[in-house]
């Protein structure tokens, strides 16, 4: 992994940087370059971070996380529309929702408390009720939280949702989702259960 820098920076900020790819194991990422206008991962021929000045660690763990489940062929079947699946908004938008979740994963087997710290418990009304689900699931870490196995985290967090009327709809969604963390157990449930 190269360093390149736009601009003068210490050398405890590219440490800091460096600390925190490396914190998530094994990256595929080839180039950081520090100092630009935002911290986002581009791939082409390459996997390159830039980031950008005051560092957000949270940020850089995230585009990390992206750029191993991009190069990780095994994680498809978590996030990625099966070939069997008609793809329409739903499939996705719940891939989209399942992939989000997933980065947040990888942060809080590591980072637990950055995952915390941006946590914003709320339903995202949907057109339909299976849209409702799948939209307050892309936000939710609670359920990146479950997975990573900080389950009284999540717990504490998803109970802020007590009192939304969708909550006990939300948390056989939540529990199953949680359980099955995987595509096409979650499409298929969404589908039996209200499709």
């Amino acid at each position: 992994m190269e360093f390149i820098t736009l601009t003068d920076v210490d050398k405890n900020t590219i440490e800091m940087i460096k600390g925190a790819i490396e914190s998530l194991g094994h990256t595929p990422i080839d180039i950081v370059i520090v100092g630009a206008e935002e911290t986002r991962l581009e791939v082409n021929d390459m996997y390159i971070l830039k980031v950008s000045l005051p560092v957000d660690i949270y940020k850089v763990m995230r585009e990390t996380a992206l750029a191993q489940i991009f190069s990780d062929p095994s994680l498809a079947e978590v996030w990625s529309v099966p070939p069997d699946v008609k793809p329409d908004g739903l499939a996705y938008e719940l891939s989209l929702a399942l992939l989000r979740r997933l980065v947040d994963v990888f942060v809080a087997k590591v980072r637990p408390d950055l995952v915390l710290e941006r946590t914003n418990v709320e339903v995202v009304e949907g057109e339909t009720l299976v849209s409702t689900l799948v939209r307050t699931l892309a936000v939710d870490s609670s359920v990146s939280l479950a997975v990573a196995g900080h389950m009284s985290d999540a717990l504490r967090l998803l109970k802020k949702l007590s009192q939304h009327p969708i909550y006990k709809i939300y948390r056989q969604f939540w529990d199953f989702a949680t359980a099955n963390f995987k595509y096409l157990p979650i499409y298929n449930w969404l589908l039996l259960m209200y499709g």
